[in-house]
Order: structure tokens, then C-alpha cells, then sequence
């Protein structure tokens, strides 16, 4: 999904949804924003099985449930930073640094408040994850595909 620029009114009835803004490039994302973009745009960067497949797993169940409005992610290959992306990228960062409030307040901006806590528990442990497999084996962690 891509944004176009030529309706800043919204008075076009097919516009891009919100959320799917490009706010940046994907490559002005850490290691670890890459992979969470990776993951929400359907990348297989690890096993099924795996923990960080099932931690992720569970945290976009509850965001699936519990947001204000759909997610938006853009195509698999595009180098684009979509809104939504980057929120997601910035909330997993600050929960993995122990950042809990300030992570909190990114859910917010997605999901209800009332969830907000459960879902930076999950992404604190996601985001752990992330920093574990790529120390262990960096090459691994690598998302498949090119950006354009």
C-alpha cells in the first residue's frame, strides 16, 4: 500500500486509509524497528514454532482485538515507513527498554488504554527476543526480499 500526496483534503473517496502514510524510510529504522516492520508485513524471519513468531503472534492478536482501527502496512518490499509501522517499530523499542509508560502511551495510540499494559508486556518480550536472535546470529534475522 502507498500514499499519494495529490489528496491532502481527503476529498477523494478511494485516498489511502489512515495509518498507511509514509512518515520515513526503512532503512531509518534500527535493526530492531526493521524486524517488527518485517513481521507486521508478513516476513518470515523466524520458525513458525518459534518464540519470537509466537510472541508476535499473540501481540497483534491483541491489537487485532482491541484497536481503534485496523492496522495499515505497506507491500512487503516497499522502503517506504507507513504510520502505523513506525508507531509499532517505536512502541517495541521503548517496551524492550524498559520504557513501560512511555510504550504505554504509543499502544494508546492504537489500541485501548485499558489493554495498553498487556500489550507492552508482549511487546517488551518481543522486542527482547529480537535483540537475543540478533546477537546470535545477525545474518539469520535478516528480512527476505529487497526494498525498492
Amino acid at each position: 500500500m502507498s500514499y499519494s500526496p495529490h489528496d491532502p483534503f481527503g476529498l477523494d473517496p478511494a485516498r489511502e486509509v489512515e495509518g498507511a502514510e509514509p512518515v520515513g524510510r526503512i532503512d531509518q529504522l534500527d535493526a530492531q524497528g526493521r524486524m517488527v516492520v518485517a513481521l507486521m508485513r508478513g516476513a518470515q524471519i523466524a520458525g513458525k514454532d518459534s518464540d519470537i513468531s509466537k510472541v508476535y503472534g499473540q501481540m497483534m492478536m491483541v491489537f487485532e482485538r482491541h484497536a481503534r482501527r485496523p492496522l495499515m502496512r505497506h507491500h512487503p518490499d516497499c522502503a517506504c515507513l507507513g504510520a502505523d509501522e513506525a508507531v509499532m517499530a517505536r512502541f517495541v523499542r521503548l517496551a524492550a527498554r524498559g520504557a513501560r509508560e512511555d510504550a504505554a502511551l504509543m499502544a494508546m495510540l492504537l489500541i485501548r488504554a485499558d489493554i495498553a499494559s498487556l500489550a507492552v508486556s508482549l511487546a517488551e518480550q518481543l522486542g527482547l527476543l529480537i535483540q537475543v536472535a540478533a546477537r546470535v546470529d545477525a545474518h539469520a534475522m535478516r528480512p527476505h526480499g529487497t526494498y525498492h
